[in-house]
């Protein structure tokens, strides 16, 4: 008989063997939602998720009622203010641009680029109408048959979207009074979004920041440790006694040389488990005990360009290096670009489904 789709995860996270691999869905754009909705003939994407197989359900905070009066959806990318000369802005003051091709963008101003002190300024309020109403509604019902994750909960990514990418790292460097006082600010609107999600009753903690390339860390692991480390093992050991015990750490690239400081910081999950850049089967090998892989589908080989052959093969070969005594959460290794065949999304969830012995 199937698990339910709690017990498989908790199962495969406790690193004992369940019936299938879990799976996760990488968070879709809304371009691909719109291309898996006409692939499987439904009409939202719940009913996409529900076809996939997919074992858990995410939240994080939402816009606030006074931010959407404003807002238009800037198509595929989401709600944002739209600015002339085709800019637009997100509730943080941060302002981007799409890119030529119109299916990404670019940031193009930092609020907090020019200042030299954080005393006027203010994160988004967390009490504005509208920011949990959904979540409040849909945590306790999805909960009754699904695992619910909510995040993204970052420090350095917020940080540089604010400040600015090399300003921020200059002042890693050279003005750590500055990097401290903004992190500061973060680490508290973190933890205090947290634990209203802790209180609504997730199951698991996403928290985020990019900070590794390809072939390795963006900035030295002394940095990390000194910055990063310290503020998540405090966000880890709070939401931990608030009633949360489940933590994933998700940043796209190499983080071979901090995967021990992830562990020893609190996190059993490590996503997305990129295998264009990881030994994923030696790092199986040397924390498959401790640690849960999540993702590890190929975005940049195996899904554009392979075929469903290709990916079937893959997933098969990734369950059983990876998937043994538990430990893995089954997804794309990051979102599915617009391009991609959508055949071949598909065809990840239904080769996993059909794999019961490994």
């Amino acid at each position: 008989m199937p698990l339910s789709h709690r017990k498989r995860v908790f199962k495969a996270l406790e690193h004992q063997k369940p019936d299938r691999v879990p799976l996760d869905w990488s968070w879709f754009r809304m371009d691909v939602w719109g291309k898996l909705r006409a692939h499987l003939r439904v009409r939202d994407n719940e009913a996409v998720l529900r076809r996939l197989g997919v074992d858990f359900r995410e939240f994080g905070a939402g816009h606030s009622k006074e931010f959407l009066k404003e807002a238009k959806l800037i198509y595929p990318l989401g709600l944002y203010k739209p600015l002339p000369n085709g800019l637009f802005q997100d509730e943080w003051g941060i302002i981007y641009e799409k890119v030529s091709t119109g299916t990404h963008w670019r940031t193009v101003r930092h609020p907090l680029a020019e200042m030299e002190n954080l005393d006027n300024f203010e994160l988004p309020d967390l009490n504005a109408p509208g920011r949990f109403e959904h979540a409040e509604k849909e945590i306790p019902r999805l909960k009754e048959a699904y695992v619910v994750m909510a995040g993204w909960f970052e420090l350095f990514d917020t940080a540089w979207y604010l400040r600015g990418y090399n300003r921020l790292i200059k002042d890693m460097y050279l003005n750590s009074s500055f990097a401290n006082a903004l992190l500061d600010k973060i680490f508290k609107y973190d933890l205090e979004c947290g634990n209203r999600f802790v209180d609504m009753g997730v199951d698991i903690m996403l928290l985020s920041d990019d900070i590794a390339t390809q072939t390795g860390l963006m900035f030295s692991p002394v940095l990390w440790r000194k910055y990063y480390k310290p503020r998540f093992r405090q966000l880890i050991e709070s939401f931990k006694r608030r009633g949360c015990y489940y933590f994933v750490f998700d940043s796209d690239g190499d983080l071979t040389q901090i995967y021990p400081d992830l562990i020893e910081t609190g996190f059993q999950i490590i996503s997305p488990s990129q295998p264009e850049c990881m030994n994923l089967t030696a790092l199986k090998r040397e924390f498959g005990d401790k640690i849960c892989f999540r993702g590890a589908i190929s975005v940049q080989r195996t899904i554009p360009f392979g075929t469903i052959r290709d990916v079937e093969e893959e997933v098969v070969r990734t369950i059983k290096t990876l998937g043994h005594n538990g430990g893995l959460v089954l997804a794309p290794s990051h979102t599915p670009q617009p391009n991609d065949p959508i055949e071949n999304v598909v065809a990840v969830y239904e080769t996993a489904k059909k794999i019961h012995n490994f």
